[in-house]
């Protein structure tokens, strides 16, 4: 089944997704998935589907992709 969202719900997807390639030059899709659903309870929008159109987009803007729980990243030395 299709998921319509509201214009301002796409905005929001669009400026996070920006946001985040911008500060990490990457997207970690489940934990910002996680953080818009949060922000949205009030859509009830499942989160596979805010996920799912972050992937989308993402590919659309040849943007890199984590799937990782989002923990800090070790640097070996």
């Amino acid at each position: 089944m299709k998921v319509h969202f509201t214009p301002a719900f796409h905005d929001e997807l669009n400026a996070a997704l920006d946001s985040e390639i911008a500060s990490n030059g990457m997207v970690n899709i489940p934990r910002l998935a996680e953080e818009i659903r949060l922000r949205n309870e009030e859509l009830n929008v499942a989160l596979e589907d805010i996920a799912y159109e972050l992937m989308r987009r993402a590919l659309a803007r040849n943007a890199l992709m984590e799937f990782g729980p989002g923990e800090e990243r070790a640097t070996v030395h």
